[in-house]
């Protein structure tokens, strides 16, 4: 397992080379201060990749530091897929921090449904992060992870448009935490399973809703899926659940 400190201040000290640096260093050069750690091939690829592009030394801070949660959590969950997953999906995103998310959340505010995906794309490492800390067996820890996605999308379906100034940050995160909390609950039989289910169909409708107005056509379980960021095998079950509330209604 990495030392966190260790490798923070690693990261650090190269970051603090790349910038003093008369010319670029190679990827060689940048690894070569990670040798006295055991890293695999897909890590280094994360660090050097990391590492190439700028970051604010708040984002360095947490970016390194899920880095180094992702192998914590291999000793957790020494065979846990998903997490392998999540931590590959996060490589391929654009994350938005600092300023940049700032004026993200200025813009959701304001209505535009076009930064939706992006301030979704880069919480996913938070939305982890909050999820490693709640006592939750491997079984479970996709779900709670979905969870927190859920309510993250939700809690940003909500103020969209708005147009009242808040703390988003401090929103969206209260929204996510309390997702999840109330999945952990429910696992433990503290909760209202069916009102865990009412809010994931109202999220889903919206979904529809706003991908049939963005593409003129009614949404694919798959786009679905990668807008919610529900299993498609949740989705099928709700949206047959949505099914037979209408067809009841029309009777």
């Amino acid at each position: 397992m990495l030392d966190q400190n260790t490798f923070m201040e690693t990261i650090r000290e190269v970051t603090e080379i790349m910038k003093t640096s008369e010319e670029t260093l190679s990827r060689e050069q940048i690894l070569s201060y990670f040798d006295s750690m055991d890293l695999n091939e897909n890590q280094k690829n994360m660090i050097f990749e990391y590492l190439m592009k700028p970051q604010d030394e708040a984002a360095e801070e947490e970016k390194a530091e899920v880095f180094v949660q992702s192998e914590e959590e291999d000793e957790r969950f020494p065979k846990s897929q998903v997490l392998r997953m999540y931590m590959e999906e996060l490589q391929g995103l654009n994350v938005y921090e600092g300023e940049e998310l700032e004026d993200l959340y200025e813009d959701l505010l304001d209505g535009d449904r076009g930064c939706i995906e992006k301030i979704a794309d880069s919480w996913m490492g938070r939305i982890l992060k909050m999820a490693k800390k709640l006592d939750i067996d491997e079984a479970d820890f996709s779900d709670l992870i979905q969870e927190g996605n859920v309510g993250l999308i939700m809690k940003i379906e909500e103020i969209c448009g708005c147009g009242h100034r808040m703390d988003v940050d401090k929103v969206l995160c209260e929204a996510v935490e309390t997702s999840m909390k109330a999945y952990v609950q429910e696992l433990s039989g503290e909760d209202d399973v069916e009102n865990a289910m009412v809010g994931k169909a109202t999220l889903v409708n919206e979904a529809r809703k706003y991908l049939m107005e963005a593409n003129g056509q009614e949404p694919s379980v798959q786009e679905l899926s990668a807008y919610t960021r529900m299993s498609t095998g949740e989705l099928r079950d709700i949206l047959d659940m949505i099914q037979k509330a209408e067809d009841k209604m029309k009777r």
